[in-house]
């Protein structure tokens, strides 16, 4: 099995290749404690910050999914720490301005980017900021839609402003109050319906894959 070296915390070390970066932590023998949680993507625990050979910016990722690679230096970030409000959903249809009654500081943004530029997971955060200083709800829960809630925008915000939580509490906001027609959903069935998958199915279920259809089912019944 080849080999790359990473650097962490300052120590270089050996690990296999084609492996994730949460995965390299456990070769080195690193406990992973507190810096790992869903291993899927989706919890924001192992929000790291990378430095690739020949770079001299930093770039934020997920450590359960971002593969080694030779000479990276890693460094994990610290898990957000920002206490979250008690911010319960208002009777009736919410104002535009409701979501400063809890977090009156992102009134404060001044458009600096360094909440974009180090998410994770490519959110435009300062653009939500934005929206939801304009009372635009549904405009905020979209662009906070894959929102891991790993706090570094919150982190870096030199306004104190908790995006990551303004988009949570629009996203609850806009899921209560607001109807949204499930358009990529509806695209899907019209496509299945017009048969532009039908290639794949005919496969699925064509005598190559008879044996593993079988088991399927027999595991199913």
């Amino acid at each position: 099995m080849n080999e790359v070296k990473i650097t962490v915390d300052g120590a270089t070390h050996a690990v296999p290749e084609g492996i994730t970066v949460v995965q390299a932590m456990w070769h080195i023998g690193r406990e992973m404690m507190h810096d790992v949680g869903c291993l899927g993507g989706a919890c924001g625990a192992c929000a790291i910050s990378v430095r690739f050979p020949g770079r001299f910016d930093n770039q934020c990722y997920l450590a359960c999914q971002t593969p080694v690679e030779h000479g990276m230096t890693i460094a994990f970030m610290p898990s957000d720490a920002s206490k979250k409000e008690i911010a319960p959903l208002p009777r009736t249809e919410p104002a535009e301005q409701v979501l400063f009654q809890y977090y009156p500081e992102t009134r404060r943004c001044v458009g600096c980017r360094s909440c974009s530029m180090v998410c994770p997971v490519g959110i435009d955060v300062m653009g939500g900021v934005r929206a939801a200083i304009a009372g635009l709800h549904q405009d905020v829960a979209d662009r906070f839609t894959n929102c891991v809630m790993c706090g570094l925008c919150a982190a870096v915000c030199g306004a104190g402003i908790r995006p990551h939580r303004v988009g949570a509490y629009t996203r609850r906001l806009t899921g209560a109050f607001y109807e949204k027609e499930a358009t990529q959903l509806l695209e899907r069935i019209n496509e299945i319906a017009s048969g532009e998958y039908q290639d794949e199915w005919n496969t699925l279920l064509s005598s190559e894959l008879s044996d593993a259809r079988e088991e399927v089912l027999n595991e199913c019944t």
